[in-house]
């Protein structure tokens, strides 16, 4: 009976043991929220029938994708299509406190290619160097022309996008090619996956600085 007892509290403190090692690793994963940029009746830039918010959505699917093999948490702002305000963007990635935020989208002009990313105009350190990490791996892959990281809005320097001002991590905001641009639209279509995995390559990386 004593036997079968201690076999019993032995068991029970393995267990124990096992349950508080997975809400520590729990406790310390890497999370980062991955904003597909517009969605439902947003639907963002437009050419003909193609909408910026589909384009945004499968390449932020792919990016969580390859973040979840590298044991990343990803929290997605939207997961389908539908509307989700740029105030509830915010929430989500400041509610579960992620690690860094990364939003996507596509530009639109009458003329213009390639792909950029925006910053905090405040030119805050890690927002620049996850930018920077971020435009080097897309880099790599194939894009019509590296536009550079920028900082504030594209009516100046001294104004901010909503999800780069009220998210109290660092963050980006990446323009994966022009949808106005047919180039820019053949490269995505063709090299989506390629462009996913520069994306989560570069978060991964971040992270890898910081020891996670």
């Amino acid at each position: 009976m004593k036997k079968q007892v201690k076999i019993l509290l032995i068991t029970i403190l393995l267990i124990i043991v096992c349950i508080v090692i997975i809400l520590l690793k729990s406790a310390n994963k890497v999370v980062v929220c991955v904003d597909a940029g517009h969605g439902g009746d947003d639907v963002g830039a437009i050419l003909d029938k193609r909408y910026e918010k589909d384009d945004t959505l499968e390449v932020a699917k792919l990016v969580k994708k390859y973040l979840k093999k590298k044991n990343i948490k990803v929290v997605m702002t939207r997961d389908k299509d539908k509307a989700v305000s740029l105030e509830e963007r915010c929430n989500i990635a400041n509610r579960k406190k992620a690690d860094l935020f990364v939003s996507i989208h596509r530009n639109s002009a009458k003329t213009g290619n390639g792909i950029e990313v925006w910053c905090n105009s405040g030119k805050r350190e890690e927002d620049t160097k996850l930018a920077n990490t971020m435009i080097e791996k897309l880099q790599n892959t194939e894009i019509q022309k590296n536009r550079g990281v920028k900082y504030g809005t594209i009516n100046g320097e001294n104004s901010d996008y909503y999800v780069l001002k009220y998210t109290n991590m660092p963050s980006c905001l990446i323009e994966l090619g022009f949808i106005t641009n047919e180039r820019d639209n053949e490269l995505l279509d063709r090299y989506q996956s390629e462009y996913a995995k520069a994306i989560a390559d570069g978060i991964v990386e971040i992270m890898e600085g910081k020891n996670y």
